[in-house]
């Protein structure tokens, strides 16, 4: 088989999974389904309110004082901003602000908390604009929050403006500046970035080198020394006085900046017509898909954990049997009449697969073709009498003379599959009257389908094993094979009873009877070695009440068809 009709032939096997359940998968997405629902019905709306404000980062050429001796980069700047919208500080002033304590929604302990959790910052990409947007149960309450927030953030940022302004102005005005004051002149970007103040700085360090050096050779009255702090002392006088005329300049580019602000706010946030929570329709959708899955979960954990046969590969790698065939399962609602419909009807289904294990079951005793073999099962309810009587109909068909031997004195049941009495049977040929044991006498021939005798298990014995323990079994297993062509017992199931291993003394030979999905096979293992060290060879086996599923057909099922062959004109006489 090549690599392409092998992926084929899994995912036929993993469609065929999920059909053969197909109705725990639909089970499962309708609970789903009703889980979303009730969630739907019971869940407490919850309503969003949202304000959009705009936040400007001051152009390049302007002075920000908000952001004296700070180098950020513009991501760095909007990040800050959207941090500081949800500070701790804030939202406490507006916690206040609000009596939000009173709300059960945002009650103590962990009130601003809770605030925190029900807000939430969503930056508009490519743009200045920020939504700030409020949960709430209570629609009204959720627009004055997000308001409430959106307004004391615009109010923080003027105040803090107004502030740091009024120190620099404070700065700027002092005649004899404190070392906090001169720090931060210096600090300001526009005596940072002079490029004559870096240049007298840089003049200003080589001489207070130059000025160490020769302090370290000379006396402070060496012509050289007073020299260089001259130099020191000019270059230093000069640096101050640009730095005061920048620092003039920045006083004036100040006083037209104060009464402006670069965060305002755009839209207010409204009162929110409809909740956003519960969302309906993608409840509905999560709880069909949750269904949906977990039913596929479900039913591949129960395909893992499924120890039962179901294919000739079951068969070849569980059990390590040949396979023979499969008989179709039948619905029918008198199981006493288990022949009735299989061969009388021609080229059926069920007939054209009982033709087909017959033909098999030829090849497994090529050697020798006329030998009696038993019919039996792991464990009772898994076919072998439904395949015992069918098999032997199957065989008189084709002309032999065949005998079916009822071999379960506990649970007998072909008499009723044949409509025969048991008054005759095989517990009679241990009686002690002579007439009444012998075999002839104890077979019946089945009415209208020549060449079958059956004898059934006859009156149930008190003691089956010690019957089939005795020589006259064998004795009658001898007459059996020079009487008729086939000879067939259908045996009780191995593990119950031991009543198969007594058989298999005189006949070693066996066909298994495994049910489609019901067979363990733990179980029938443990059966088969059963058989084994008795000595019964098992010839094959054969999957009773098999159920084609979905793409799992198409490895047997070309006799689905097979009444296509019958014409039109043999239906209508039928």
């Amino acid at each position: 088989m090549n690599q392409e009709n092998k992926e084929e032939l899994d995912l036929s096997e993993i469609i065929g999974i999920v059909l053969k359940r197909f109705w725990l998968i639909v089970g499962l997405v309708l609970c789903g389904l009703i889980a979303a629902v009730l969630v739907n019905v019971f869940m407490r709306p919850v309503y969003e309110a949202t304000a959009l404000i705009m936040i400007n980062k001051e152009d390049a050429g302007k002075l920000d004082v908000s952001h004296y001796g700070s180098f950020m980069s513009e991501e760095d700047y909007y990040r800050t901003q959207y941090q500081l919208l949800e500070s701790r500080s804030l939202l406490e002033r507006v916690y206040k602000q609000l009596d939000l304590g009173e709300y059960e929604q945002f009650e103590n302990p962990g009130g601003v908390r809770k605030l925190k959790a029900a807000l939430k910052i969503s930056p508009i990409t490519r743009s200045r604009l920020v939504n700030i947007s409020v949960r709430s149960y209570d629609p009204q309450l959720a627009a004055e929050i997000a308001n409430a927030i959106a307004n004391n953030f615009v109010e923080e940022n003027i105040s803090n403006r107004i502030s740091m302004g009024q120190d620099v102005i404070r700065a700027l005005e002092s005649s004899e500046n404190s070392p906090e004051e001169q720090e931060l002149l210096n600090s300001m970007p526009q005596v940072v970035n002079s490029d004559f103040i870096k240049s007298l700085k840089q003049q200003a360090s080589a001489l207070e080198r130059q000025w160490a050096q020769l302090s370290a050779k000379y006396t402070p009255l060496h012509p050289e020394v007073i020299s260089v702090k001259k130099q020191l002392a000019a270059v230093n006088t000069q640096i101050a006085v640009e730095t005061r005329r920048l620092v003039q300049s920045i006083k004036i580019e100040l006083s037209g900046q104060f009464s402006g602000n670069n965060i305002r706010v755009v839209d207010p946030a409204i009162v929110p017509g409809r909740p956003v929570l519960p969302r309906k329709l993608l409840n509905l959708i999560i709880g069909a898909f949750a269904g949906g899955l977990l039913g596929l979960l479900i039913v591949f954990a129960l395909e893992f954990l499924d120890q039962s046969v179901k294919s000739s590969e079951d068969l070849e790698e569980k059990l390590g049997l040949a396979f023979l065939g499969f008989v179709p399962y039948e619905k029918n609602k008198k199981r006493e009449i288990e022949y009735s419909s299989l061969l009388k009807e021609g080229n059926s289904l069920q007939a054209e697969n009982i033709r087909n294990i017959r033909t098999m079951l030829g090849f497994a005793l090529s050697d020798v073709p006329n030998a009696p073999f038993l019919i039996t099962s792991s464990m009772q309810g898994e076919g072998k009498s439904h395949l015992s009587s069918n098999l032997v109909v199957a065989l008189a068909q084709a002309g032999k003379k065949v005998l079916l031997v009822d071999g379960d004195l506990r649970r007998s049941r072909l008499h009723k599959v044949f409509r025969l009495g048991v008054d005759k049977g095989l517990s009679n040929i241990w009686s002690s009257d002579p007439q009444k044991a012998d075999y002839q006498t104890n077979v019946q021939a089945v009415a209208d389908i020549p060449n079958l005798f059956v004898m059934t298990s006859g009156q149930r014995p008190p003691n089956p094993a010690e019957l089939l323990s005795t020589p006259k079994l064998g004795d009658f297993i001898n007459w059996a094979q020079q009487n008729f062509d086939h000879l067939v017992i259908d045996c009780p199931a191995i593990l119950p009873v031991s009543d198969t291993m007594l058989w298999g003394k005189y006949v070693p030979r066996a066909v298994f009877a495994i049910r489609y999905g019901k067979t363990n096979a733990k179980l029938a293992r443990i059966a088969l070695d059963k058989l084994d060290k008795a000595g019964i060879k098992v010839l094959g086996a054969v999957i009773s009440q098999y159920r084609p599923e979905a793409l799992s057909y198409g490895r047997y099922g070309y006799y689905k068809s097979y009444h296509y062959y019958d014409s039109r004109d043999e239906k209508k006489k039928k």
